[in-house]
């Protein structure tokens, strides 16, 4: 039984979590392998954050081959960052909420992603680490999560604003070397994008050579981008027009949990940066992944436990949305997440 995609892969039944490695997953490995190389005009790798690349490479090197390297980093990150997410919803939440914030992040519809040879994962624990860190006034390791946060997913580097708001309320109580930790955090992120931006100057040219990769996949980033990604949904063709509206779909749904999040007057700063997080990608002129990009909005998931505090609606988050999960990984064959 041989399966679609015979250049990434052999059979599924020979390889069964060949799966999980699909899609972006190659373009990762060929990082991994060859490092970055940009073809004007041309889908190339420059596209893709460097942080699961890096660690893809270093296991390999260990002995273990490149899809199981991954299969293992993602699921064991996505587990550290479920641990981090609880502890970080308790800052906020009660207890009751707190659990089913990470319960909602566990069993989300499109959480397979979060076991898949992606960035997600290890994006999604960076993050939650480095806002339980920042609550925590630990902010030397605030700043290193936060930086490999950005350098696993560009749109991550908004963990910047909850971050500089807890360094804000705490200013006055901090001693000088806790302010210069807390400064060091905020820019953590954009540092770490600029360090990747001069690494490809340096390596093959191009400091914006990330955006420049994403052309090829019909992504240009400008203020009208929202306005041509509704426009791309009515002229796509019938089969990826329906992948379109399902992304439609998911940023629709994200709003409305951020928006729970903030009638619950949780803090400001983190449903601002969830909101930039599902908003952000849509300047590219297309919503195309972005349910997959808003699984790093961690507000939404607050929003998700706010709304189904009563009991019926609690079933519908513990069996409902495990069923929508199971019916989700399904469509990786069909389709990229």
């Amino acid at each position: 039984m041989g399966w679609p995609w015979r250049h990434w892969h052999p059979g599924l039944l020979a390889h069964p979590f060949a799966l999980l490695a699909v899609w972006d997953g190659r373009w990762y490995r060929m990082i991994a392998t060859r490092g970055y190389f940009l073809l004007p005009g041309q889908q190339s790798d420059p596209a893709f954050f460097p942080l699961l690349p890096v660690v893809l490479h270093g296991l390999h090197a260990a002995g273990l081959s490149l899809d199981t390297a991954g299969v293992i980093v993602s699921n064991l990150a996505f587990l550290v960052g479920l641990l981090a997410f609880y502890e970080l919803s308790r800052h906020y939440l009660p207890e009751a909420d707190a659990r089913n914030a990470s319960v909602a992040a566990a069993v989300f519809p499109i959480a397979f992603v979060f076991s898949m040879v992606y960035s997600e994962a290890l994006a999604f624990a960076a993050l939650t680490l480095a806002g339980l860190f920042a609550v925590k006034e630990r902010w030397l390791a605030c700043a290193l999560c936060a930086g490999l946060a950005a350098l696993g997913r560009p749109h991550a580097v908004f963990v910047l604003l909850p971050i500089a708001a807890i360094a804000v309320g705490r200013w006055r109580t901090l001693s000088f070397p806790g302010r210069i930790g807390a400064i060091t955090a905020i820019l953590a992120g954009p540092i770490a994008i600029a360090s990747f931006c001069m690494y490809l100057w340096l390596s093959i040219h191009d400091p914006l050579a990330w955006t420049t990769a994403e052309h090829a996949w019909g992504r240009s980033f400008a203020l009208t981008g929202p306005y041509r990604a509704f426009t791309e949904i009515a002229g796509s063709p019938l089969r990826e027009q329906a992948w379109l509206i399902r992304d439609a779909i998911f940023c629709s749904i994200y709003i409305a949990c951020l928006a729970a999040a903030w009638r619950a007057r949780l803090p400001r700063t983190w449903i601002i940066a969830g909101a930039l997080i599902v908003i952000a990608p849509l300047m590219s002129g297309s919503f195309t992944s972005d349910t997959r990009f808003g699984l790093l909005a961690l507000p939404v998931y607050w929003g998700i436990a706010l709304l189904t505090r009563q009991h019926r609606r609690q079933l519908a988050l513990r069996v409902g949305f495990p069923i929508l999960l199971t019916a989700g990984t399904a469509t990786i064959w069909l389709h990229w997440p």
